[in-house]
């Protein structure tokens, strides 16, 4: 299986690639964190369902931690922010299918259309988002999973009237096991609150940023800010900003030959020694270790 690359996602933390064609909006993966341990937050406009082949870890969904195995399907509904992060002794292999629900989206008065899809374009409703081998409808659910995988790899003649076709009947099994529920509204507008400090972080994670700098763009308290951002994120502020930064140094040791301190001081540590300290402690290996091991 491919080595999972670094996700590219722009100033709101939104993901840059984009999945599948304008004609045929969806994409599939096959994908591992043997190399990047986690898949850093970002969300999309898509709708993403995600397998667990193998492996055990944490997936963050907004403020929701799922701890997952294998046989888990994790639901990412549309703009939810997401990440991935495996356990160092059990690698997780997964594969995923990307697609806009654009894809399956109907006239005006069509049944499927007000009653099921224009509720998970607008954020009104949501799938539930885990399924394990107990819950009802398992079975049926994951094997429509791989037929659209399979479906969209191998391509034959007219495969795309097969995969909305199954992307129908996947919606189906989800509805008839009564995984779907209204969306809740004070968590929409808090996520939006947070996506708004992403972006601004993301933006200027090479500069200083305090705590009171970030907690005036988001029109909260100082406390109720950081207990919000840790719900969302899962780390503190401080953590979260060294975090980042880690991240975005790390294709620089492997594809720059920039040193140590000069990358260091472009991803916003102003010392090296604290930003070697806290690369090992995020990934058990120095800089220089991580650049010749990997590169």
């Amino acid at each position: 299986m491919p080595v999972t690359p670094t996700i590219e996602v722009d100033d709101t933390l939104k993901e840059r690639s984009s999945h599948g064609s304008f004609e045929l909006p969806i994409e599939t993966y096959t994908d591992n964190c043997e190399i990047f341990h986690s898949l850093y937050n970002h969300w999309h406009d898509e709708m993403e369902l995600i397998y667990i082949e193998s492996g055990s870890g944490l997936v963050r969904l907004n403020k929701e931690i799922l701890r997952v195995k294998a046989g888990d399907l994790i639901i990412v509904n549309r703009g939810v922010l997401h990440g991935i992060k495996t356990d160092l002794k059990n690698i997780l292999y997964f594969r995923s299918i990307v697609f806009d629900l654009n894809f399956l989206s109907g006239p005006a008065g069509d049944l499927c259309q007000e009653r099921v899809i224009s509720l998970l374009m607008d954020n009104q409703a949501e799938f539930t988002h885990i399924i394990s081998r107990s819950d009802d409808n398992y079975g049926n659910i994951c094997l429509l999973f791989d037929r659209i995988h399979s479906c969209h790899k191998e391509k034959k003649p007219y495969y795309f009237v097969k995969l909305k076709a199954l992307f129908f009947s996947f919606f189906y099994e989800m509805l008839m096991g009564n995984y779907i529920t209204p969306a809740d509204k004070d968590e929409n507008k808090s996520l939006a609150s947070i996506k708004k400090i992403l972006d601004y972080i993301n933006l200027n994670y090479s500069q200083p940023l305090t705590a009171a700098e970030l907690t005036a763009l988001s029109n909260y308290s100082e406390y109720y800010f950081m207990k919000l951002f840790k719900q969302y994120t899962g780390k503190t502020l401080i953590a979260y900003i060294n975090d980042l930064r880690i991240e975005k140094a790390k294709p620089m040791l492997l594809h720059s030959d920039s040193s140590v301190t000069e990358i260091a001081l472009e991803v916003g540590f102003n010392n090296t020694s604290y930003f070697i300290k806290k690369f090992q402690q995020a990934t058990g290996m120095s800089p220089h270790k991580f650049r010749r091991n990997l590169s």
